[in-house]
């Protein structure tokens, strides 16, 4: 290889190769996120089962609108309806993490002073000179 000369690889701008497994990963995520008909095998509106530790069922929720029509919404939408309230607010705090940048703990020393200092003695105080009121 010469000195400070490229002399294999890719050439400047060629694409990366296309990973089909990366893209049907994309695909099925947004899938998840998508809108769609709330529907079971048969066509009819979907329904939600909430039950106990014991499997009985406690309350069904019937995903319809109020002619009876399926409600239109994500899958993700109905897996955070059937999430306990503290699963849920964990869900979100997840999900925000991919959106949001996460905030560092900044050090501040602030140090104060008795008296007032000015610049001028601070400047002073820095070239070594004493104060004009002084004595030598």
């Amino acid at each position: 290889m010469a000195k400070g000369k490229k002399t294999g690889g890719r050439t400047k701008g060629t694409p990366n190769k296309e990973n089909p497994l990366k893209g049907y990963l994309r695909a099925h995520s947004l899938s998840y996120f998508e809108p769609k008909p709330q529907i079971d095998l048969d066509g009819n509106p979907r329904r939600i089962d909430f039950t106990d530790k014991e499997g009985m069922i406690l309350s069904t929720i019937v995903l319809a609108n109020t002619d009876g029509t399926p409600r239109v919404m994500s899958d993700f939408d109905v897996d955070i309806l059937t999430m306990q309230p503290n699963e849920r607010v964990n869900a979100e705090l997840r999900l925000l993490e991919f959106h949001t940048p996460k905030m560092k703990a900044v050090e501040v020393d602030m140090d104060m002073r008795a008296s007032v200092v000015t610049i001028e003695d601070r400047l002073r105080e820095l070239c070594g000179e004493a104060d004009e009121g002084e004595d030598n």
